[in-house]
């Protein structure tokens, strides 16, 4: 069998939630694919950060292209039409207009349908278009969670029952952990403890002006930072608008898109870790946090209460004095952030990416 796979996603040097999935499954599948198979790498650019190495039964095709866009729908397209692969595994929920018949694509979300005043016009339509096209091509699909299975069946309900495999995502272990604290990280970004952080896009869908604003509650009778990580998304400018007018701007770090082992670092080092996402389709930060030992404080929306089980603390994400009240909590009661912290500890175990690999793998075999 000759299996194709995009991995156009996982060769980025900065990698966000689906840009890691697709590299982590990537560099799992290739320790289980076995040597009897074919498996060949599509990419614009020349592999790098670990890609370039495959066993020899993997290759890569680098297929240029002169423009900063449509290279799946031109390049790649023309490609899988000259040479088809057998099975074709799209990671990054995006597929070419001309796909085999036996496509297995993933579906990280359905954001843009059910949180769509989150997304500039011109992006709602493009992901609209493509998730049809997906809805067409693939013959099999994945998804991260059974609320993002639920969603896309919710929008697409000829989509059948049986065709959607929820694969939960992992974590690398190497970097997450609790012992990972450096205090030449905390001088590298100017972060004085006590503090507390959120990583995800600075946007509307993340929550990010109401972290804020719960910070400015938060921040009162207590000395302690804020800690941002993630470049500016959708909806900044009110964000932004609202750290230059915090009382407490000066504690506001906004340290846009760090490596992986900076945040770990700093997660490790965290009082508490805050995420009141609006929407997610897994929420790869939560297992992050809970690999490095911070008590998290979270929305009880979307797939979140999937990913945390009992480990973490919902709030309703649409107030921003009842994530004040639940990270104050954590702060003031020692014993409270212990318990999370274990709970964390604990739950973290079920989840790798070693796993996540078999289970795709299972997926591309059975669609074959």
């Amino acid at each position: 069998m000759v299996i194709g796979i995009e991995a156009a996603h996982a060769n980025k040097n900065e990698r966000t939630g689906v840009e890691e999935y697709c590299f982590q499954v990537i560099q799992e599948l290739k320790k289980i694919i076995p040597a009897t198979e074919q498996v060949i790498l599509y990419s614009a650019e020349p592999l790098r950060n670990g890609l370039e190495k495959m066993p020899s039964h993997w290759q890569v095709k680098v297929l240029p292209w002169p423009f900063y866009k449509l290279w799946s729908q031109s390049r790649l397209a023309w490609e899988l039409i000259c040479h088809p692969p057998d099975v074709f595994f799209a990671p990054g929920q995006l597929v070419p207009w001309y796909t085999p018949k036996k496509t297995v694509t993933t579906v990280h979300d359905v954001a843009f349908l059910s949180y769509p005043r989150a997304y500039r016009l011109a992006g709602r339509l493009y992901l609209l278009a493509m998730q049809s096209l997906i809805a067409w091509r693939s013959s099999r699909m994945i998804t991260p969670s059974i609320f993002t299975k639920n969603e896309l069946r919710r929008y697409y309900p000829k989509i059948s029952d049986n065709k959607v495999t929820v694969i939960p995502l992992g974590l690398n272990r190497e970097y997450y952990h609790p012992t990972a604290t450096d205090g030449k990280v905390l001088e590298k970004f100017g972060i004085v403890k006590p503090f507390i952080m959120s990583i995800g896009r600075l946007e509307k869908k993340k929550n990010t002006r109401r972290i804020i604003e719960a910070f400015n509650q938060i921040r009162q009778g207590r000395q302690l930072q804020l800690v941002l990580i993630g470049k500016p998304g959708a909806g900044y400018k009110p964000i932004s608008e609202a750290m230059v007018k915090s009382p407490y701007h000066d504690d506001i770090r906004e340290l846009g898109y760090l490596q992986t082992n900076d945040v770990a670092s700093l997660l490790a080092q965290a009082e508490v870790f805050v995420f009141p996402s609006l929407y997610e389709g897994f929420g790869l930060p939560l297992l992050e946090a809970m690999a490095a030992g911070c008590p998290i404080v979270t929305s009880s929306l979307g797939s979140l209460p999937e990913v945390g089980g009992e480990a973490v603390c919902y709030v309703n994400p649409l107030y921003s004095n009842a994530i004040a009240k639940a990270v104050s909590q954590l702060l003031d009661d020692e014993t409270l952030g212990e318990k999370y912290r274990s709970r964390g500890l604990e739950r973290i175990e079920k989840f790798s990416w070693e796993k996540t690999a078999e289970d795709v793998w299972r997926c591309i075999v059975s669609a074959r």
